[in-house]
């Protein structure tokens, strides 16, 4: 149910420095990747998928109108017996990272004077943050704001001027080998892991979501209906657009290989295409003209909503890994 910069928003805030997730995910490119493989061959998202699988089987979920993911059963099959093989498990139990109370990453507050959700990154005192020798080792997803800093300077009139092609050059070998030697001191087999993660932590924001509405309609009194449906999506898309948002996957050979070798089913090269494409749009597009107006749901419940779905899944990974 919630969109794909919903996702994103939940992504970017568990990875931000602080929570249990900072101090797991390695491969944050295949981590949110990971956040969008449950909708790659449902059918909507992604075009031209040639063979499209069940939303109960890439969900993990019963048929009903709002399906809820069994996440456990995910966590089980696939996120338990890598973590095991990989000597994951147990990384948390000491540590700043698994400190009670630790940051869960970003929250939506309700601003007091006109109840719209915000977003903001929490900073409590004394969070600890990542060190040198750990950020060193982190493969990092893409980002519409290094990507803007990074080209605007060429459509500047002085820039060709300044340009010495030699140096060019050499800045460029530099780069490619600092991703080269990130590349390699991250093994495959981890980033596979951290795309699985990712795959959990939508499956449970959907859970979470999806029951959330189950509730509201029952709080109405009301049955799953068309008129229902089109008032909470349209909802659902205003509350998106509100949302700040800025990483994107980049289609790197790693990432090709780990979607290539998720265990559930192979997502192959062409989808992975499709869906990196799609997710850097929605980043680039995602913004909305003045306050949401909602039809059916309330500011209060996608805060809260949102809000629990970060507790949860920083709750969870300390409890189970």
């Amino acid at each position: 149910m919630p969109s794909w910069n919903i996702h994103i928003a939940h992504a970017e805030g568990l990875l931000e420095d602080g929570g249990p997730f900072a101090g797991v995910v390695r491969d944050r490119n295949a981590f949110l990747f990971g956040n969008f493989v449950p909708d790659i061959y449902v059918g909507y998202m992604v075009p031209s998928v040639a063979e499209p699988i069940p939303y109960r089987v890439t969900h993990f979920a019963a048929p009903e109108h709002i399906p809820k993911p069994r996440e456990a059963e995910f966590w089980h099959t696939y996120v338990a017996p890598m973590a095991h093989e990989l000597g994951i498990t147990g990384v948390l139990a000491d540590g700043a990272n698994a400190a009670p109370g630790a940051s869960a990453g970003r929250t939506i507050i309700l601003a007091p004077d006109d109840d719209v959700a915000r977003g903001c990154t929490s900073d409590a005192a004394g969070r600890p943050t990542d060190s040198a020798a750990r950020k060193a080792l982190i493969i990092e997803a893409g980002s519409l704001a290094r990507e803007v800093a990074h080209v605007s300077p060429a459509h500047t009139p002085n820039y060709e001027l300044k340009v010495d092609p030699a140096l060019t050059a050499s800045l460029q070998v530099q780069a490619f080998e600092a991703v080269r030697e990130t590349d390699k001191a991250v093994d495959a087999r981890r980033s596979q892991f951290d795309m699985v993660l990712g795959t959990w932590t939508h499956l449970l924001a959907d859970t979470i979501w999806n029951q959330r509405v189950s509730d509201f309609l029952d709080e109405l009194g009301q049955k799953p209906s068309r008129d229902f449906r089109i008032k909470k999506q349209g909802d659902f898309d205003q509350f998106g657009k509100s949302l700040r948002i800025d990483a994107f996957p980049v289609a790197t050979p790693r990432l090709l290989d780990a979607a290539a070798a998720f265990p559930q089913y192979a997502i192959d090269e062409c989808s992975v295409l499709y869906t990196v494409a799609i997710a850097h749009e929605i980043v680039r597009t995602n913004s909305l003209v003045g306050e949401p107006e909602y039809r059916l749901l309330t500011s209060e419940f996608f805060a809260q909503t949102f809000n629990e779905v970060q507790r949860t899944a920083a709750s969870l990974i300390r409890e189970r890994l």
